[in-house]
């Protein structure tokens, strides 16, 4: 049995990020480990690059299926990891060579059912910038330590935050995994990795932190978060709703929070998307019934306005009470600068 199961879902992805990618697992001093390279539809260039590897490397393996998006392509790499552990690695990242042999030996000695470690964002200009949750390795947080990381699954207060909840940086035991029955949520446009995380870690026995930035983020302005989303505010915010409700009722102001972040990201990515093909009037009008609506009125009922800009606060308070002026203003000045 393998050490590490690291899978690496491959769809739409520039072919020398690829290569990268590739060449960075091809350089783990954890030898003991399976590259599961599973492609969500066929792309014949990008497969015979993979080819390549695995021709030269016994532990890349191939997997194809039909296209399904990311969530079920990452569930089909966790059906098929045989590892100790099961990690996760984008197809446009890239790992640093000692990360899994550090974190394996974290995990093995803490008996953790989960590590995780640091990450950098990498911009187009080829600078980087670390997201540190510690200054050292903590071989088991405390109770008060996954309790407030709990919370960043809702909303991210710190950057420290942001590899703790990511998809990546992280190995997870296979068999933990296997007993909680987990896997991604299929019908979720965002927030998919952050409730499969959540489910995870409510119930991890030991969850570790590795002091080391192991896991490179290229920065992609075409990926999910910036494509057009026709679906708008209530495909966007559905994964709120896959919280426990006792979490929820427990921190009511960071939902509230998230719920104003999607809705502010709604605009951008749907109502007022240049690739929006309705009338100004029309989208203003659905998106303004949207907010309306119970369930997104029981979000803004209690907010976390901690930094909100006052104008921001007072637009919230507004939303609470069901008056989207803000927005059709919101709405008309990106309308006229598209």
């Amino acid at each position: 049995m393998p050490k590490v199961s690291i899978i690496i879902p491959i769809y739409d992805v520039l072919i020398e990020h690829l290569k990268e990618m590739l060449s960075s697992l091809q350089s783990q001093t954890l030898t003991d480990t399976e590259f599961l390279l599973v492609f969500d539809g066929e792309n014949n260039e990008l497969e015979k690059e993979c080819n390549r590897f695995a021709s030269q490397d016994k532990r890349f393996i191939i997997i194809n299926k039909e296209h399904g998006g990311v969530s079920d392509t990452r569930n089909c790499g966790i059906t098929h990891a045989q590892g100790e552990y099961v990690s996760f690695v984008d197809a446009d990242d890239w790992i640093s060579a000692n990360v899994y042999s550090n974190a394996y030996k974290l995990a093995k000695k803490n008996d953790s059912d989960i590590v995780f470690w640091d990450m950098a964002k990498v911009y187009a200009d080829g600078s980087e910038k670390r997201e540190a949750y510690e200054t050292q390795t903590i071989a088991a947080l405390s109770n008060s330590q996954t309790a407030e990381l709990m919370k960043q699954f809702v909303w991210v207060r710190s950057l420290k935050y942001g590899a703790a909840i990511s998809v990546c940086c992280k190995l997870i035991k296979r068999e933990f995994l296997a007993t909680q029955e987990v896997l991604f949520n299929t019908n979720l446009a965002i927030g998919e990795d952050r409730i499969f995380f959540y489910s995870l870690m409510k119930n991890a026995r030991t969850v570790s932190y590795l002091n080391e930035c192991g896991y490179f983020y290229r920065q992609n302005e075409t990926s999910a978060m910036h494509k057009y989303q026709s679906g708008g505010l209530p495909y966007l915010i559905r994964y709120l709703n896959a919280f426990d409700r006792d979490f929820f009722l427990a921190n009511r102001p960071l939902f509230g929070r998230e719920a104003y972040r999607l809705l502010v990201l709604s605009l951008d990515l749907t109502y007022m998307n240049p690739q929006n093909p309705a009338p100004y009037k029309s989208r203003m009008k659905l998106l303004s019934s949207e907010v309306k609506k119970v369930y997104f009125q029981e979000y803004m009922r209690k907010v976390d306005r901690t930094r909100l800009p006052w104008a921001r606060r007072f637009e919230t308070v507004l939303l609470g009470h069901g008056i989207t002026t803000s927005l059709w203003i919101r709405g008309l000045a990106k309308h006229f600068l598209y």
